[in-house]
């Protein structure tokens, strides 16, 4: 198994997100040992969310491909910045955070997660997912994510857009 690094061991430094194990070929494979897997605690820290949503407990991110501008890979030519496999604590929550140009997707694979989607009209709508489910996101619109007591794996894929599809 990769070695778990702290998100200032990770976001902090030149470690990239993918360190080859060979001759293959690491634009188009990534064998799992040299994929970066991050430990994130609290899991998405927000301050400046109410209480009880700022985010709690341990998340570990694999992530599998990035296009963030801290950590770009320049690998994708599509719009999709972010592309992880995410492992949350029993009862570890993502902090409520706002997607201003970017549309997210969750899927879940193990666990049990309850989202709290904040729409553009603010309104509020919860959802209890279970593996096989999925959770959009779009522009403008925020969420928090809740952890079961079993905790949660999902993938997350994040894809930015241009301010004309954000308003739509």
């Amino acid at each position: 198994m990769a070695k778990i690094l702290t998100e200032e061991e990770f976001h902090g430094s030149n470690i990239p997100v993918y360190t080859p194990q060979g001759d293959e070929n690491s634009a188009r494979f990534k064998i799992k040992e040299g994929i970066a897997n991050v430990l994130y605690t609290p899991a998405h820290e927000n301050f400046d969310a109410p209480k009880g949503q700022q985010g709690s407990g341990k998340l570990i991110g694999k992530w599998l491909y990035n296009e963030q501008p801290d950590k770009q890979e320049r690998l994708l030519k599509s719009g999709i910045e972010l592309f992880m496999d995410s492992s949350l604590d029993p009862d570890a929550s993502v902090g409520l955070h706002a997607h201003l140009d970017t549309e997210e997707l969750y899927y879940l694979l193990e666990g049990q997660l309850t989202i709290d989607l904040v729409d553009k009209n603010g309104d509020v709508i919860q959802q209890i997912l279970n593996p096989g489910d999925t959770h959009l996101i779009l522009p403008g619109e925020s969420h928090f994510v809740q952890a079961g007591e079993q905790g949660a794996r999902f993938i997350a894929v994040a894809a930015k857009v241009t301010p004309i599809e954000a308003n739509k």
